[in-house]
């Protein structure tokens, strides 16, 4: 989700929506947040029931935003938006012929509530696409002051600011672009996240000339305000509005230099072994449980000073650490690439301002610079060039840092490392006319679901270390697949888009209660795939949903952790279905539920299932899409990374799994790009 407020955003307009498109999106946005009096009992100190979403720029901020978005994405919210205008959606919707503009606002939320919950998946896809993004504006857009106005009611304080540039000044140097760019290297690397930031330290430790080109741009601690508005479209893939095709699971992707490794909570699990054994036998990785292979993991550790002095839990993680030991479910300290961070920020999903996070930006990649590597930021590399079988570079652009005009990024080279992660790695395959049919397909994304809890006492799930304390109780459900509970931080415009929106003065109600909230996820490794395609222009398409297997594994993982609230003290419990599902405490007294009554309410999370666009969904884990294997006919690239297609054209980032990890990926990845380095540089020798 974003705003276009952030310094480093382009200019955007909002004048692609007719006037009455844009009338239309002020009426949705208004019946999602009108001016209401306070829930009986309650009061209104800071003004959250009497505030209305049209007293902030919403609509415009919205219209602005997809601006920046794909053609498509654009034509799909137009029509939308004209469905419905149209007098039979109202008849359909609300009861009258009317255009949802010339609704009353009580018209406006009933015809709302019905697109919510409506059985064609088309509605519930249209109300998901302009609710997440209205709300997690009403929350996190900031004012002239740099502040929201919701904040207060929800005992949220802005983040620190950043230390000044002078005080903390940019260590890398990206070639600038004013012309078109012509360079020559003994090898590219296209993506400078987990895989592209090994590759680029591998390589040029080995002496190697190498080129990076980074698709976002470089950002560093000064830049990094903490404010999820102007963060989340400078740093994450499609400024934060990432998702599968049919809206039913938000992507999170990193999208700047350090890739995932700049924006996520620094959760540094290695590969299970049980899955490294599979992957050995199942798809001949071979090697792959040996002691060459977890060198990579050993490499990667030292670098980013790995440990779990750091791993004292804030009050979030508190909450299922408390819960786990109530019930006896295993839990353990989650080691982390972090040191020093005295809970004192809880932003790290949108840099650490503090330096104290280790990313490849601060660690791999330096390393590289330091080497010699020449790096191209805000680079779209458009296909890899080839001749005779043989990759012998990429063409892609770049704007110009003056006049923002595109200019032509060509850089030739022997070897070519595609490392974009698992959406724009196999699309950048597809665009360059490579044909193995496995190229793109095979999609993990450890699909997450999750749960709130109440509390009595504040648990301010912004702040403070974001996991560092996960339960694999019930990982292995079935075999080696299964769930994992963490938790996540919850900062206002995120937790906005993910509540459940039954009506208006319920979602305030719930953001109201934010403050007490401990916000667990539930994540599965996924047995299902998904897909990813282009689109008519050659972007990338996500297809994803979780199969059957995969679903009854969610509502299982929901069930736990229901039981893990009110065992760790909670008073109340709320799902992420729409509806949602609200359990609360007898008395609201801590843990004070029946087994009669948790029995029920489990059994209605069995029976809403897990419906697309009915239950919240994420993910944060792309994997899987240009797999390594052994056998040409089910994966992309061999066993150490070269693809079966083209020689000299590697593979070496999360894309490569063979299956889900089970795991936070980042050091999995880690560890597969330094097995791939170690063949890279053995044919550059």
């Amino acid at each position: 989700m974003a705003t276009t407020q952030h310094k480093a955003a382009t200019t955007t307009t909002a004048d692609w929506l007719t006037p009455m498109e844009m009338r239309t999106l002020e009426a949705i946005c208004e019946a999602l947040a009108p001016a209401m009096p306070p829930p009986e009992g309650e009061t209104d100190p800071h003004g959250l029931y009497a505030r209305s979403m049209r007293e902030l720029p919403v609509a415009r901020l919205i219209a602005e935003t997809l601006a920046e978005d794909t053609p498509e994405t654009r034509k799909d919210f137009k029509k939308l938006l004209d469905t419905l205008n149209n007098p039979l959606v109202g008849m359909v919707l609300a009861g009258r012929p009317q255009g949802f503009a010339q609704m009353s606002l009580a018209a406006r939320e009933t015809a709302l509530r019905k697109m919510s919950t409506h059985s064609r998946g088309d509605l519930r896809q249209g109300f998901q696409a302009v609710k997440r993004l209205a709300l997690f504006l009403f929350y996190a857009a900031p004012g002239e002051d740099g502040l929201n106005p919701n904040w207060p009611a929800l005992g949220y304080e802005r983040p620190p600011f950043p230390p000044t540039p002078e005080a903390a000044p940019k260590r890398i140097h990206p070639l600038p672009v004013t012309g078109d760019l012509a360079l020559t290297a003994d090898a590219v690397i296209v993506g400078s996240g987990a895989g592209g930031g090994v590759m680029a330290a591998q390589l040029t430790e080995a002496g190697k000339d190498v080129v990076i080109l980074e698709k976002g741009g470089y950002y560093s601690e000064s830049d990094f305000s903490g404010l999820e508005a102007e963060m989340t479209p400078a740093l994450y893939l499609r400024r934060g509005m990432l998702s599968t095709a049919d809206l039913g699971m938000i992507v999170l992707a990193g999208s700047a230099l350090g890739g995932g490794t700049l924006v996520n909570w620094s959760t540094s699990l290695r590969t299970p072994l049980d899955v490294l054994e599979e992957w050995e036998r199942q798809h001949g990785l071979s090697g792959i449980t040996a002691d060459d292979y977890t060198r990579g993991f050993a490499f990667a550790e030292q670098r980013l000073g790995i440990n779990t002095d750091d791993s004292a839990p804030n009050p979030n993680n508190a909450a299922l650490k408390r819960g786990c030991e109530a019930l006896g479910y295993e839990w353990k300290p989650i080691p982390r690439n972090a040191s020093g961070c005295e809970q004192r920020c809880g932003a790290c999903g949108y840099g650490c301002q503090f330096g104290r996070k280790q990313s490849t930006m601060l660690t791999f990649l330096q390393d590289a610079s330091e080497r010699g590597a020449r790096f191209v930021v805000r680079c779209q590399v458009e296909r890899v060039l080839t001749e005779a079988g043989r990759a012998v570079g990429v063409e892609g652009w770049a704007p110009d840092d003056v006049t923002g005009a595109r200019r032509k990024v060509i850089v030739r080279a022997p070897v070519v490392i595609v490392a974009g992660g698992s959406v724009e790695s196999p699309a950048l395959l597809l665009r360059s006319g490579l044909t193995n049919p496995n190229i793109g397909r095979h999609l993990r994304l450890h699909p997450v679901s999750g749960m709130a809890g109440l509390y009595a006492e504040p648990i301010e799930p912004w702040k403070g270390s974001l996991q560092t304390v996960y339960s694999p109780h019930f990982a292995h459900l079935q075999g080696n697949y299964g769930v994992r509970f963490e938790v996540m931080p919850a900062h206002p415009g995120l937790m906005g888009l993910l509540t459940p929106w039954a009506n208006a003065q319920s979602h305030k109600q719930l953001m109201s209660q934010l403050g007490h909230m401990a916000t667990y996820i539930v994540l599965t490794r996924d047995t299902g795939e998904g897909q990813i395609t282009l689109d008519r222009h050659g972007n990338p398409v996500i297809h994803y949903w979780p199969n059957e297997t995969d679903r009854q594994h969610l509502i299982r993982g929901l069930q736990e952790v229901t039981r893990i609230i009110f065992a760790g003290g909670g008073i109340g419990a709320v799902s992420l279905h729409t509806p949602p599902l609200l359990l609360t405490a007898e008395g609201r007294k801590p843990g004070a539920v029946s087994p009669p009554q948790l029995d029920r309410y489990l059994g209605e999370i069995a029976q809403r299932g897990i419906v697309v666009n009915r239950v919240g969904m994420g993910t944060a884990h792309q994997m899987g899409t240009c797999r390594l294997g052994a056998d040409a006919k089910t994966s992309v690239a061999d066993p150490y990374g070269q693809t079966h297609e083209v020689r000299g054209l590697y593979i070496a980032d999360a894309s490569g799994f063979p299956t889900a990890s089970g795991v936070n990926p980042m050091l999995s990845t880690m560890a597969l790009a330094y097995r791939v380095a170690q063949r890279v540089k053995s044919d550059l020798s």
